[in-house]
């Protein structure tokens, strides 16, 4: 990415630097939990627990119902892949660097050790928007209002630990929006296909 692009795109001319000292030095060290435990819930090491949740409401439910609820696994073992593949590639390609290395010793906290040297897009803010939008068809308003709190939640305790910029965190929410929309055909394809052995009956 050229400079120009990159100051106007991802600096958001000095902004994305600004916004993030602000969030990461505004929680008290006694609230540290907060952030800690919203990112340990949306860590995209959790796909596999969301997976089972979403299998085994599968063999509990029937008809429509049944047919919903297969789509919406469809949706998100098809979403996550494309979402986990692209953000892997998008971090390499971009290879921008975390925020102490951006900032040096201008960050205030850095919580916990990522998994990767570079930043865009942020891989925990990917997971939730992938969990939502593969939810959101079979949630009610409040479950989706409730649904919708949980991942900004998590985006923001990714800048609060001192993890990722807010730019990449709001790259990973689109990522990860798109890639559950981009697999609707294949998950469309995929979701009959599902062993349900033992569930209910078809």
């Amino acid at each position: 990415m050229g400079d120009w692009l990159r100051h106007w795109l991802y600096d958001w001319g000095g902004a994305n630097a600004d916004i993030f000292l602000s969030i990461n030095s505004a929680l008290p060290d006694g609230l540290i939990w907060l952030p800690e435990a919203l990112t340990w819930l949306g860590s995209y090491w959790g796909a596999p627990a969301a997976a089972a949740t979403l299998w085994l409401t599968c063999r509990s439910l029937s008809g429509k119902e049944l047919a919903a609820a297969r789509l919406t696994l469809g949706r998100f073992l098809v979403g996550l892949a494309l979402a986990m593949t692209s953000g892997a590639v998008a971090k390499m390609a971009f290879a921008f660097p975390r925020p102490w290395n951006a900032l040096g010793d201008r960050v205030f906290r850095v919580v916990g050790t990522p998994d990767s040297h570079y930043t865009l897009p942020s891989g925990h803010s990917t997971y939730v928007a992938v969990l939502a939008a593969a939810l959101w068809p079979l949630l009610n308003w409040p479950a989706r209002f409730a649904l919708l709190v949980f991942a900004v939640g998590v985006g923001w305790s990714r800048i609060a630990l001192g993890a990722h910029f807010p730019a990449d965190v709001l790259a990973g929410f689109v990522l990860g929006w798109v890639c559950v929309a981009a697999a609707g055909p294949l998950a469309r394809r995929v979701a009959p296909r599902i062993p349900l052995a033992g569930g209910a009956a078809r």
